[in-house]
C-alpha cells in the first residue's frame, strides 16, 4: 500500500465483478513441458519452478469490481476519506475473496449521509460495470497508464446516490490493518538484506542463492498473495509498502520489482550507504538514470551490482580463451514469447521491448568489449514491436541486434549470438551451447546449464557483499546509458 495515493477498504459487499484476463504468463500443465525443462535445467530448477508457479495460482485469478465498504487505513491528508467513512469503490485489479482491498484515492467515493451498517442494503442492483470503469480493468497505479479521474469520480458519485440512506454506525477498532507483517528476524552475524519484489525471478533465483552469505530480513511486495510462497516459519518481515521504510537500515538492497522502480530504489540505497543489487534494467527514464548516476558520483563509497547474468556465464571463460583483446563484433537474433495484453511488461512505465529485455544483449556486447564508449547507433522498427538496432563503439566494434516475438514459442525465449574477431567466429545458442571456429577448423564445442549463470551471479554478489568488497565499475553503467538513449530515440520515433 502506498499511503500517499491509496486507502485500504474493508469490503462489505461486492456489487459487480468481472474476471481479469491476459494479465500473467500461464503455461499449460503438461508433462512434456516439465520434461523439456528438466532436460535443459535439471531437477532442482524444475522443483523451484513448480513451487513458485503453484504459489501464484491464486494471484492469477484477479478481478475488477465495484463494491461498498469502509475505510480502515489511510493517510492523514485524505480529506473526506477518513477512517470509518463508508464508501463506494472501484477496485480495478484485486481479489474477490479478500476481506480488504487497497485502491487509489480517485477510485473511492464517500456514501452520502450514512455510516457503515452490516445489515444495510444497496438501493439499486448494479448488473454490470459501467463502461467508464470497465476500461480500467487490470489498471494499476504502477503502470503509467493515465486515467480520467473526473469520469471515474462522476460515475462513483452517481452510484453513491443510489445507496440506501438508513445506515447505522459501527466501531471499526477491530478492523484496523497494517502494511507490516512482522517475523522473528535473527540473522546472526550475516550482513542484512532487504528484497523489493517477490515475483517468480526472486523466488527461484535470488532467495535460494543469497541465503548462505546474507540474512534476508525484510521483503517488500505490493501483492500480498505472493507471500503465500514463503514458509510460515520464514523469519523475514513482510510489507506491502512499495517504498523503502525508514525505521531501520540494511547492508544490501536486492531490487527486483517493476522496472520503473529500480533506479529510484537503487538511488536511495546508495544514499543510505547500502549495496544496491539491481535486476535489469537499471532505469526506464532518463531522469531516474541521471539521479542514480549523480548519487554514484556524489557518494564516495557507492557500491552497486547490475544483475546482467550473461556476464557470469561459464561460456565466458571459453570466449576469453578463443578471442584476444580488441574489438569484437556481435550479431544477435532474439525471439521473445508474446505477452498477454495486460502483462506489466506492456505498461508505459516498463518501456519498450528494447529496454525491458534487449538491455541484456546491449550489455553483453559492451561487456565483451570492455565497456568501450558507444559513439553511434541506429534503430529500425519494421513491424509492430519488432526492433532492430545497430551500435558502434569507439574501439571499432559494432553490434547488429534483432528483437522479435514473431515465431514459435515451443521452447520459450530463444537467442542466437555470434561474436566475430578476425578469422574467429563464436556462436552461442540459447545461452547454453557454445561453438568456436576458425576458417579451417572447429576450436571447441561446449554446453552448459544456462540457469547456472544466475546462481553464480547471486552467489558471487552475496559473497562480495559479505566480504565488504567493491561492486561493479562506473564504466559498466555505459550499457544502461546506451539503453536509455535508444529508448528515448524509439519514443521520439513513435511520436513522429
Amino acid at each position: 500500500m502506498d499511503p500517499d495515493r491509496e486507502v485500504r477498504v474493508i469490503v462489505h459487499q461486492w456489487l459487480v465483478t468481472e474476471p481479469i484476463e491476459e494479465q500473467y504468463v500461464e503455461y499449460p500443465k503438461k508433462l512434456w513441458l516439465l520434461f523439456h525443462y528438466w532436460q535443459r535445467f535439471g531437477m532442482l530448477a524444475v522443483l523451484r519452478k513448480i513451487r513458485s508457479r503453484l504459489a501464484e495460482s491464486k494471484r492469477n485469478r484477479k478481478i475488477g469490481g465495484l463494491g461498498i465498504g469502509q475505510i480502515v487505513e489511510q493517510n492523514t491528508g485524505c480529506g473526506d476519506l477518513q477512517i470509518g467513512t463508508s464508501v463506494i469503490f472501484f477496485a480495478p485489479n484485486n481479489y474477490e475473496d479478500e476481506i480488504d482491498v487497497v485502491v487509489p484515492h480517485d477510485f473511492v467515493m464517500p456514501l452520502c449521509g450514512s455510516e457503515f451498517d452490516p445489515g444495510g442494503s444497496f438501493g439499486k442492483q448494479v448488473e454490470e460495470l459501467p463502461n467508464d470503469l470497465k476500461k480500467y480493468l487490470a489498471w494499476t497505479a504502477q503502470s503509467g497508464h493515465s486515467v480520467d479521474t473526473h469520469a471515474i469520480r462522476s460515475v462513483l458519485g452517481n452510484l453513491a446516490l443510489l445507496c440506501s440512506p438508513d445506515w447505522g454506525s459501527q466501531s471499526i477498532e477491530s478492523l484496523r490493518f497494517t502494511t507490516r507483517i512482522s517475523g522473528s528476524v535473527g540473522g546472526g552475524d550475516k550482513p542484512s538484506a532487504v528484497l523489493f519484489g517477490l515475483g517468480n525471478y526472486a523466488k527461484t533465483q535470488i532467495i535460494p542463492n543469497i541465503s548462505n552469505a546474507l540474512s534476508l530480513e525484510r521483503i517488500h511486495e505490493i501483492d500480498p498473495m505472493q507471500f503465500h510462497f514463503l514458509s510460515r516459519h520464514h523469519s523475514a518481515e513482510r510489507t506491502t509498502c512499495p517504498h523503502a521504510l525508514l525505521d531501520r537500515q540494511f547492508d544490501a538492497w536486492f531490487i527486483a520489482g517493476y522496472h520503473h522502480t529500480h533506479a529510484p530504489l537503487a538511488t536511495e540505497a546508495i544514499r543510505q550507504g547500502a549495496y544496491a543489487v539491481i535486476e535489469k534494467p537499471l532505469a526506464t527514464k532518463a531522469e531516474d538514470l541521471s539521479a542514480f548516476l549523480s548519487a554514484v558520483e556524489t557518494h564516495e563509497m557507492a557500491r552497486f551490482f547490475l544483475c546482467f547474468h550473461k556476464r557470469y556465464s561459464q561460456l565466458n571463460s571459453f570466449v576469453k580463451q578463443d578471442i584476444s583483446h580488441g574489438p569484437v563484433d556481435m550479431h544477435a537474433i532474439v525471439y521473445e514469447i508474446p505477452l498477454p495484453k495486460n502483462h506489466w511488461y506492456n505498461w508505459p512505465n516498463s518501456g519498450s521491448r528494447l529496454l525491458s529485455n534487449g538491455c541484456h544483449w546491449l550489455d553483453y556486447f559492451m561487456w565483451v568489449n570492455g565497456y568501450a564508449q558507444a559513439i553511434s547507433f541506429d534503430k529500425w522498427c519494421p513491424r509492430g514491436s519488432d526492433v532492430m538496432v545497430q551500435v558502434q563503439l569507439e574501439n571499432g566494434a559494432y553490434l547488429n541486434l534483432s528483437l522479435t516475438e514473431e515465431g514459435s514459442q515451443r521452447l520459450g525465449m530463444r537467442e542466437y549470438i555470434e561474436l566475430r574477431q578476425g578469422g574467429i567466429t563464436i556462436s552461442i545458442t540459447d545461452g547454453y551451447h557454445f561453438r568456436s571456429e576458425t576458417r579451417n577448423r572447429v576450436i571447441r564445442n561446449r554446453t552448459v546449464n544456462r540457469l547456472e549463470a544466475y546462481s553464480a551471479m547471486y552467489n558471487i554478489i552475496s559473497r562480495k557483499i559479505a566480504n565488504g568488497e567493491s561492486g561493479d565499475s562506473r564504466d559498466s553503467l555505459r550499457s544502461s546509458e546506451l539503453a536509455i538513449q535508444l529508448e528515448m530515440s524509439l519514443s521520439s520515433q513513435s511520436v513522429s
